[in-house]
C-alpha cells in the first residue's frame, strides 16, 4: 500500500507541475537530441569463453565511472521505472460454490501472481509478508469455526520475503514467489508448495532462484516465466576516493569543463585500459548471476549463467542484467536467459514476452531523445525464453497496460518529453510476427499534446486512452485497421482514469482520481461510460466515494488492478454485475475515517447505473488482533493506534451458489464475508494473524 501511496503521490505531482505551465502551444521537440539507430539496439549473444562479455563489461565500467551524476558515495544510482502450522481437524468437506472470482490480469490465458487466491472449492490463500494462510472459506456461515491452516514461510530461511503467489490448482501446487536478502546480495526466489490435502499444512517440495531481484511474472498454463532485475555488482575500487582512477577521474571532469576534447579522448582513453586490466584480472563469475535449484531432500544445486545464454545490444549501457528464469510450477524444467538492458516494463501475451527499456536506461548521453526500446521473446512451453525481434517508438510506457498484443499486432501507447517541458502521446502498431524488426505499421502522433498518459488499455480492435493536464480526455481508438488507427471520439472530463476495465464491448468501468476544471480533489473517482457506439461514447455515471467535507480517499485498485474485482451476475452478460474495491478514507470531522471496502451495483440499464450499495468496515477488526490485544510477542503501536491505517484493505473474493453470492473481503487484520448485494449485512468476520513491520513493534516486555 505503501508503494502505491508513493506512486500515486508522485503521478499526481507530476500531473500539478504540469498544470503549472500554463495552456498555449507546447514547446516543439527539441533539435538538440541524438537518436540511436536502431541497428545497435539489436541483440546478439556473448561467446561461450565470455571475452567479449569481459570487453562489454570494461566499456560499460567505463561509462558508468565516468558520468558525473554516477552515484559513487552510495552505490549505483538505484534503476527506477513491493510459526508453526496449526493441525486441521478431521471434518467433512464444506460444500463448493458454483462460481469463484479469478485474479483481475491484462491478458486472458496468462496469469499475474497475486496475494490472495481462492480455488474452485472455496478455500482461500492469503500471504501476508512471510506468512501463508488457508481456510475453508465457503459457506461463509460457520466460517469463524473453522481452522486456518498457516505456515511460516522463513521458519527455515530468516532472510526469505514472500511478495506474492500462484495456485496452480489442477496440479495441487502453489508457487511463492519472493525475495531473500543476505551479505551476497538479493535472490528471487520461488518456493513450491503441495496443497493437495485440504486439511493439511503446505509442504514445500522445491525452491528455485536466481541473483537479483524480481521485477514482473506470469503464468502460462503449467510454466512460470520471471524476469528479474541483476545488477552487477561493482568492485570496491569504483568507490574508492583514494584509488588513482578517482584522480583520472577529477582530470577527465577538469577536462570537460575547459573544453580540452584532447586532455578528454586520452585521459577516457586512460581510464579504459585500467578498468580493463582490472576486468581481466578477475573471474567473469564476478559479474554474473548464480542460479539455484533445491528439491524436497536433496542438496541445493548451484551454477552461474552461461555467457552464451546472455545477448546484448552494441550500445553500452549501465551494467546490469534482465534475467528471464523459467520453470514448471514444480520446479522443474528450470531455464534461464540474459540480456544486458535496463527494462523497467515488463509484458506477456500468451506467446510472447516483451521487454521495454527507455533510452535513458541505455545511453551516457544527456541529448539522448526520449524513445522506448521494445524486444519481443519466444516463450516456448520447455527451455528458456528466446530472443526474436527489436523496435523503436517515441516516448516511454507508465505500466504494463500500454502495451498489448494482438492478432500479431503489438499496439503501444507512450509519452515522449522533450528537454524543454513539452510532451506528445503517440499510439504505434508494431508488426509483432516479424522477424528481427518489428516495423510500424500504423501510428496516431501527437495525440493531446502537452498531457500526459495516465491510463490505456487495448481490448481487441478497440483501444481507450487518457490523458491529464487539468481535464481528463478519454480518447476512444478505432484499431480494426492496423495500418490506419484513427480517434473515433474523445471526451473530456475533471480529474483522470488510471485503470479502464471494458465490460463487454458495450461499457467501460474506471477507476482514478477526481477533479474540477482547475485541479484534482483529493478523491477516488469510479465512472462508468457507455462505448457502444464508439464514435460518441458517453459518461452514464461517476461516483466520489468521501468521508465528509475536505475529505482524501485512496484506493490501491487506482494502480494496482488485481485490487479491482468486478463479478458479473451471470457469467454469459457483462453486466449488471457488482464491483469491490479497497477504499481507505480520511474525513474533515472526527469519526469520519474509513478503512475497507466500496461495494457499487454496475446496473447500465437503470436510472443508478453506478450505485454504492455499501461499505465494508475492517478497521474494527484490529480490536480483534493478538497484537492490538497485547501479546506475549509485544504490541504495534501503529496498529493499536491508527486503526484505520492498520486495516490496510488488500483484496476481495467473490463466491456464488444458487443461494446467492457472497463478497470476501481480505485486509491487514482480517477477513470479513458479506452477502454482495447487502454488503452492510456482516455474515462472517475473523482476525487473522497480523506481523507489523519490525520497525513498529514495540516490546512491551521492555518498553515503559
Amino acid at each position: 500500500m505503501r508503494n502505491d501511496m508513493r506512486r500515486l503521490i508522485v503521478l499526481t505531482a507530476a500531473g500539478l507541475l504540469s498544470a503549472c505551465g500554463g495552456g498555449g502551444s507546447p514547446a516543439p521537440i527539441s533539435q538538440d537530441t541524438v537518436s540511436t539507430p536502431l541497428a545497435k539496439l539489436a541483440l546478439k549473444t556473448f561467446a561461450a569463453d565470455c571475452s567479449d562479455f569481459l570487453v562489454y563489461t570494461t566499456d560499460a565500467l567505463t561509462e558508468q565511472y565516468l558520468t558525473r551524476y554516477y552515484c559513487f558515495a552510495d552505490g549505483p544510482c538505484p534503476v527506477f521505472a513491493a510459526d508453526s502450522a496449526d493441525t486441521a481437524s478431521e471434518m467433512t468437506p464444506p460444500p463448493s460454490p458454483q462460481r469463484v472470482s479469478a485474479t483481475n490480469a491484462q491478458e486472458s490465458g496468462v496469469d499475474e501472481a497475486d496475494v490472495v487466491r481462492a480455488d474452485n472449492a472455496g478455500r482461500l490463500y492469503i500471504l501476508s509478508d512471510h506468512q501463508l494462510h488457508a481456510l475453508a472459506a465457503f459457506p461463509p456461515q460457520g466460517l469463524e469455526q473453522r481452522p486456518v491452516i498457516s505456515v511460516d514461510l522463513a521458519a527455515d530461511d530468516p532472510a526469505f520475503h514472500a511478495d506474492d503467489f500462484y495456485l496452480d490448482e489442477a496440479a495441487g501446487r502453489l508457487v511463492v514467489l519472493g525475495a531473500r536478502y543476505d551479505d551476497g546480495g538479493a535472490q528471487a526466489v520461488a518456493v513450491m508448495l503441495d496443497v493437495h490435502d485440504p486439511q493439511a499444512p503446505p509442504t514445500e517440495t522445491a525452491r528455485v532462484s536466481v541473483d537479483g531481484y524480481s521485477l514482473q511474472t506470469r503464468r502460462i498454463g503449467s510454466r512460470i516465466h520471471r524476469v528479474s532485475r541483476f545488477d552487477v555488482p561493482l568492485p570496491a575500487w569504483f568507490y574508492d576516493g583514494a584509488d588513482e582512477l578517482a584522480r583520472l577521474r577529477q582530470n577527465y571532469f577538469d577536462a570537460i569543463a575547459r573544453g580540452d576534447d584532447g586532455t578528454v579522448a586520452a585521459v577516457k582513453s586512460e581510464v579504459r585500459s585500467e578498468i580493463g586490466r582490472r576486468v581481466d584480472a578477475a573471474e567473469p563469475n564476478d559479474f554474473l548471476p548464480r542460479v539455484r535449484e533445491q528439491f524436497a531432500g536433496g542438496a541445493q544445486q548451484q551454477s552461474w549463467l552461461s555467457c552464451a545464454a546472455i545477448s546484448h545490444p552494441d550500445v553500452t549501457t549501465a551494467l546490469g542484467l534482465a534475467v528471464i528464469d523459467s520453470f514448471d510450477t514444480d520446479g522443474s524444467d528450470h531455464a534461464a536467459a540474459g540480456v544486458v538492458n535496463n527494462a523497467y516494463q515488463v509484458y506477456a501475451s500468451a506467446a510472447n514476452l516483451y521487454l521495454a527499456q527507455s533510452s535513458f536506461g541505455w545511453f551516457f548521453d544527456p541529448q539522448q531523445v526520449d524513445q522506448t526500446v521494445v524486444y519481443r521473446l519466444a516463450l516456448p512451453a520447455s527451455g528458456p525464453a528466446a530472443y526474436q525481434a527489436l523496435a523503436l517508438v517515441d516516448g516511454s510506457l507508465n505500466n504494463a497496460y500500454q502495451m498489448s498484443e494482438y492478432q500479431g499486432m503489438l499496439r503501444m501507447a507512450t509519452t515522449q518529453s522533450d528537454r524543454d517541458g513539452g510532451t506528445r502521446n503517440h499510439v504505434t502498431v508494431l508488426d509483432a510476427g516479424a522477424a528481427e524488426r518489428m516495423p510500424v505499421i500504423g501510428q496516431l502522433r501527437d495525440l493531446a499534446p502537452g498531457e500526459t498518459i495516465q491510463g490505456a488499455r487495448f481490448v481487441g480492435d478497440r483501444g481507450y486512452v487518457v490523458t491529464y493536464q487539468r481535464i481528463d480526455p478519454l480518447f476512444a481508438l478505432d484499431l480494426s485497421d492496423p495500418a490506419g488507427p484513427r480517434v473515433a471520439d474523445t471526451l473530456k472530463l475533471p480529474g483522470f482514469s488510471s485503470y479502464l476495465m471494458p465490460l463487454g464491448d458495450n461499457y467501460l468501468l474506471t477507476i482514478g482520481r477526481a477533479g474540477d476544471d482547475q485541479q484534482l480533489t483529493g478523491e477516488v473517482a469510479l465512472q462508468l461510460f457507455d462505448v457502444s457506439n464508439l464514435e460518441h461514447i458517453r459518461q452514464l455515471s461517476v461516483i466520489t466515494p468521501a468521508a465528509g467535507d475536505g475529505s482524501y480517499s485512496y484506493s490501491p485498485a487506482e494502480y494496482d488492478p488485481h485490487a479491482f474485482n468486478y463479478f458479473a451476475d451471470q457469467p454469459s452478460a457483462a453486466t449488471p454485475g457488482t464491483l469491490a474495491v479497497p477504499l481507505q478514507a480520511y474525513g474533515g470531522s472526527d469519526g469520519s475515517d474509513f478503512a475497507g471496502f466500496l461495494v457499487v451495483r454496475v446496473e447500465p440499464g437503470t436510472g443508478t447505473p453506478l450505485q454504492e450499495t455499501g461499505r465494508i468496515d475492517h478497521a474494527a477488526l484490529t480490536a480483534q488482533n493478538d497484537m492490538c490485544m497485547g501479546s506475549s510477542s509485544g504490541t504495534s503501536p501503529m496498529l493499536c493506534g491508527d486503526p484505520v491505517y492498520a486495516a490496510q484493505p488488500r483484496r476481495s473474493v467473490f463466491m456464488q451458489d444458487d443461494a446467492g453470492t457472497y463478497l470476501y473481503t481480505i485486509s491487514a487484520v482480517g477477513l470479513i464475508a458479506s452477502d454482495a448485494l447487502q454488503p452492510d449485512v456482516t455474515l462472517a468476520s475473523r482476525a487473522l494473524p497480523y506481523d507489523p513491520p519490525q520497525c513498529c513493534v514495540l516490546d512491551t516486555a521492555t518498553s515503559p
